[in-house]
């Protein structure tokens, strides 16, 4: 009789960062998990996720300095939540669609070059955050999580690509993906910013947010609902990802460590006096 192998996604180390609480859970209690076992349909993409084992080709991708060798790939929102949308803006969109679209485009762009790729969702579903942060947690040491967003205002003047983060060993993955992307697309660069959201805090591996564009301006709403511009963004969030894993944090400055308590829905984002913009609680929870 063949003895059962080992479980595949069992964290690889008992490191963790200061003040963090991990969460004992298993991918198979996630309801989004059990979600998508009760769709035959979809039963493989949970099989997928649980026991897929395939490493990245070092052959073509060499000894990683990044430290991690799997990447989760997170489209925002999804079913009933749309996220942003362009509201009166022609064409009409909405994130949730750009962020799937964008993300497999990500992972098809990942896998090619070798490297162990897996998605939150692969369709129009719901996954609460919390849920996401698990699946992230689950993978354990050795991964990273990078959660693709689109930007939305009440007005069409703000534009350009951002990337947050929290933890100080996100900082690098998170400078990669924003120069990645502005040197793909172009478009303002807003930088990275230090945030402190439930994808960007809670999970224990290293986590990043990118905000790709803004939907409520005309120009870049225009250009993301072009399929040739939504690959020029999933190859600089892609190529970021890929000289992460290449480089590791060298050249780039380091930040320290913040300890903060878990993030939650009830958060909110409190801006300093340069930036008079208040976002609600609802719309910060919204981001991750």
């Amino acid at each position: 009789m063949t003895k059962r192998p080992a479980n595949r996604l069992r964290q690889a180390g008992t490191g963790r960062q200061p003040g963090v609480k991990r969460f004992r859970i298993s991918l198979a209690a996630v309801p989004a998990f059990k979600a998508v076992t009760s769709f035959p349909a979809l039963a493989a993409l949970s099989a997928f996720f649980i026991g897929c084992a395939h490493g990245p080709s070092t052959a073509r991708l060499g000894a990683p300095k990044g430290n991690f060798t799997t990447v989760l790939i997170d489209p925002g929102h999804g079913d009933k939540d749309s996220g942003g949308t362009s509201g009166r803006l022609t064409p009409f969109q909405k994130e949730k669609d750009l962020t799937l679209d964008t993300a497999k485009r990500v992972r098809d762009e990942l896998k090619r070059a070798g490297l162990r790729t897996l998605m939150t969702r692969e369709d129009d579903r719901f996954i609460e955050l919390d849920d996401r942060v698990a699946m992230g947690n689950q993978l354990g040491t050795g991964a990273i999580l990078v959660s693709i967003h689109y930007n939305a205002t009440g007005s069409s003047r703000p534009n350009g690509v951002q990337t947050f983060f929290w933890h100080a060993n996100s900082h690098g993955l998170a400078t990669r993906i924003q120069q990645g992307v502005v040197s793909s697309t172009g478009e303002t660069n807003n930088g990275v910013t230090r945030r402190r959201l439930r994808l960007t805090r809670n999970p224990e591996i290293p986590c990043v947010l990118c905000e790709c564009a803004y939907l409520t301006n005309p120009t870049e709403n225009a250009k993301v609902a072009q399929n040739n511009y939504r690959q020029l963004i999933a190859n600089g969030i892609a190529n970021g990802i890929l000289q992460q894993y290449r480089l590791g944090d060298e050249g780039i400055p380091p930040v320290p460590e913040i300890w903060a308590p878990l993030s939650k829905a009830s958060d909110k984002y409190v801006p300093t006096k340069k930036r008079r913009k208040r976002v609600r609680s609802a719309d910060e929870d919204g981001r991750g």
